[in-house]
């Protein structure tokens, strides 16, 4: 069990990585239950499907404009 947490704190950054995994992982999800809904009732579902991939799609922009906004790291290109 030991080995296994020092595998995971090793990891950089893993709960970004499982964040935009799992922002995938439900945008996908709802837009295969989407074009479900849509072939079993033929309603249109894309505001629904539309809110649900803003949602997700917000989380991944905060992510990145974390990352990218962070002014802690040092580049290679800021060093010379």
């Amino acid at each position: 069990m030991k080995k296994l947490l020092d595998k995971l704190r090793a990891i950089h950054h893993l709960f970004a990585k499982g964040m935009v995994l799992w922002c995938v992982i439900c945008g996908t999800a709802a837009s295969a239950y989407a074009m479900r809904i849509l072939s079993r009732t033929g309603h249109d579902p894309a505001a629904l499907l539309g809110v649900i991939l803003a949602f997700f799609g917000g989380e991944l922009l905060l992510m990145c404009l974390k990352t990218v906004l962070n002014g802690t790291k040092n580049r290679k290109d800021d060093s010379e």
